[in-house]
């Protein structure tokens, strides 16, 4: 298994592992992704749907690359839209967990991404023979 499919396994592991943490604090009290009005479910769903093409889509199989990014892309939009949206109604901060879950989310669509450039570079690189 290539090292851009295992760099895109970790993304999604940190993600999971920023649902867990807090992603809304306000003096003793924190929330975590999946308390109060959070989208760490949608993080998590998305996460697992892109572990069944994480690794096609880091040998660059474009179905897969779509695929990645786009689960990627709602897996940050949900940990941002929480970010954003409860900033003003739940009072407090935004915690370590919810930037985890958003910077890992994007690493996820980097390592799809790197896939891409791979096939493209792969195909436009000069044959030696």
């Amino acid at each position: 298994m290539s090292r851009l499919g295992w760099a895109g396994r970790a993304a999604i592991l940190l993600a999971f592992v920023g649902v867990f943490g807090t992603w809304r604090s306000s003096g003793d009290v924190s929330l975590n992704g999946f308390e109060g009005p959070h989208n760490g479910w949608l993080v998590i769903v998305f996460g697992l749907i892109a572990l069944a093409g994480v690794g096609a889509a880091a040998r660059g199989f474009w179905i897969a690359i779509v695929f990645v990014v786009g689960c990627a892309a709602a897996m940050a939009y949900g940990a941002a839209l929480s970010l954003v949206d409860h900033g003003s109604v739940l009072g407090g901060s935004s915690g370590w967990g919810v930037w985890l879950t958003i910077v890992a989310s994007a690493g996820l669509a980097a390592t799809a991404v790197a896939g891409a450039v791979g096939r493209l570079g792969a195909r436009s690189s000069p044959s030696m023979t």
